[in-house]
């Protein structure tokens, strides 16, 4: 494990979108931590799309102090959606103290890891919470037009709201990898909705967690107007969808009555005094509904 190091896995899916995946690594490439390690996580790409990859990325990698880039291809043919399969497929690849996650559509502000692994060394937690700007974007043949700041979408400031609710991008953490113990870190691959809240639960309950900078705007999610987003921008579902999401959203709410919140985590929630018992997430929010 190379000590200080922070490795960015960035999924990526559809050759056709380069363009956004060249602005995203322009945004990891500028950060102003080192050392540095992205990999991103392609789906089933030929080896002539792996090079126009390296080819429209390779200025970036030119420049001093550059960061180290490392592609993993998923050759597999199914799941057909392997956006699950790719998280773990860059988890395979990390070899840094840290690890975080960008999607090859949204970006992060120079500063951003600077601030996060700041936290980490502060307060010796495994994962450090910060915020992230919701922006709408029309998507256009040629180009994309910003058109300004969405209303919040990810309300929430502290570990109990994020039990309650998934209020953390992706991209608006960042895991000390030598704190998570070995098997919560990897995502379930039965779901390929909530899949990174699925993660957070379980962390969250096993391993104490940094919410300090939660107010403090590292980066942007982009929500588009051309229904690309998991979530599409009208928050409309298709039936299809309507269906995968309910079945998610059970799968969450067992996730919350199975898993028990370790002894140092109830002394972060101040819980050690409501019940002498094992409790697991879901007792915890019906305590803390009982008392108000």
């Amino acid at each position: 494990m190379i000590r200080n190091q922070v490795d960015c896995i960035v999924r990526f899916h559809d050759i056709n979108r380069l363009n956004e995946l060249d602005r995203c690594i322009f945004s990891l490439v500028g950060q102003l931590h080192r050392p540095l390690h992205i990999i991103i996580a392609v789906q089933r790409f030929t080896e002539r799309q792996i090079v126009d990859i390296q080819d429209t990325l390779a200025p970036f990698f030119s420049l001093p102090n550059a960061p180290i880039l490392t592609i993993k291809n998923m050759e597999k043919a199914f799941p057909i959606d392997a956006r699950t399969e790719l998280l773990n497929l860059g988890l395979a690849a990390v070899t840094g103290q840290y690890v975080a996650f960008l999607d090859y559509d949204d970006v992060l502000y120079p500063e951003a890891y600077s601030i996060l692994t700041q936290c980490l060394k502060a307060s010796k937690r495994a994962i450090a919470f910060a915020a992230v700007r919701t922006i709408n974007i029309n998507v256009f043949e040629q180009f994309m037009h910003v058109a300004g700041l969405r209303e919040l979408s990810f309300s929430g400031e502290t570990l109990e709201d994020l039990f309650r609710s998934n209020f953390c991008p992706i991209h608006s953490l960042l895991i000390d990898r030598s704190i998570v113990p070995p098997n919560i870190l990897s995502f379930d691959n039965t779901i390929v909705w909530e899949e990174d809240y699925d993660l957070l639960l379980r962390l969250c309950a096993a391993c104490p967690s940094d919410f300090t900078e939660i107010k403090t705007v590292i980066g942007d999610y982009y929500f588009k107007s051309d229904g690309s987003n998991t979530i599409p921008a009208n928050g409309i579902l298709n039936k299809k969808q309507e269906i995968e999401y309910d079945r998610v959203r059970a799968f969450i709410e067992h996730r919350r009555k199975t898993t028990f919140i370790v002894p140092e985590v109830q002394k972060q929630l101040g819980i050690l005094k409501m019940s002498s018992k094992r409790i697991t997430i879901r007792d915890f929010l019906n305590i803390k509904k009982r008392k108000k």
